[in-house]
């Protein structure tokens, strides 16, 4: 459904395809008669994981996976784009049906997908082993604060598409049982398809606190799926 225009910039017949979700000030211009209106993600208001209390405070405090969104409605050609960062677009079929992607990361995608904001320890190690209840969160927060993820990520769910961003562009790296996992800085991590398990892993010991560089905290990703990386350790 959605075209690329060049690199960085995608466009959308809404009028064909039905209305489109994007984040605010991705609208670089349309064609025609179109419509927007403030749009929330499911769970996005309380970003508390299910936890009451201090666990959900922390939650909404350093999870960080959240992005302002317009939907758009009307009949229309829409363009896309967000400064100047190369596009990538899937179609959600081909990779199983569901994707979960950093929010930061995710530029638009069609209003009919099914999307929640989910805890990152929900996709197996997340968290890098963080556990449940308040400390476990609390290190999950901790975790995210390192390595620029954080405790939540958003997922899609059903047919349809989405467009990532990436800079330098984004490539897709196949994870499966009988292969190796594939290890990510997590600061390249963009999101995953399938059933892609991941755990933040440190490379840091008392032989080399101090001399580590980008690399000290890893993200592993093991399971069957894709997962999308970055061409740079650049953050939104």
């Amino acid at each position: 459904m959605f075209t690329k225009v060049n690199s960085k910039v995608v466009s959308v017949d809404i009028g064909r395809t039905g209305p489109v979700i994007a984040r605010r000030g991705a609208m670089l211009f349309y064609k025609g008669d179109v419509h927007f209106q403030p749009h929330q993600i499911v769970g996005a208001g309380g970003m508390g994981g299910g936890m009451p209390g201090l666990g959900g405070m922390a939650g909404r405090m350093l999870a960080g996976e959240h992005e302002s969104t317009m939907i758009a409605q009307g009949h229309g050609e829409v363009h896309y784009g967000f400064l100047g960062i190369e596009v990538h677009v899937v179609d959600l079929g081909a990779v199983g049906g569901t994707i979960r992607v950093e929010a930061s990361r995710l530029l638009a995608y069609a209003a009919n997908l099914q999307a929640s904001v989910v805890s990152v320890a929900s996709q197996g190690g997340g968290g890098g082993g963080g556990g449940g209840g308040l400390f476990g969160a609390l290190r999950n927060a901790a975790a995210g604060a390192v390595t620029g993820q954080g405790m939540f990520t958003t997922q899609l769910s059903g047919p349809g598409s989405a467009v990532l961003l990436g800079h330098g562009g984004v490539f897709d790296l196949e994870v499966s049982p009988q292969k190796p996992p594939v290890t990510v800085d997590p600061q390249a991590f963009v999101g995953s398809a399938g059933q892609v398990n991941t755990s933040l892993r440190s490379a840091m010991s008392w032989r080399n606190v101090g001399r580590t560089g980008g690399e000290a905290m890893q993200l592993e990703c093991s399971g069957q799926g894709i997962v999308y990386v970055q061409a740079s350790e650049e953050k939104l």
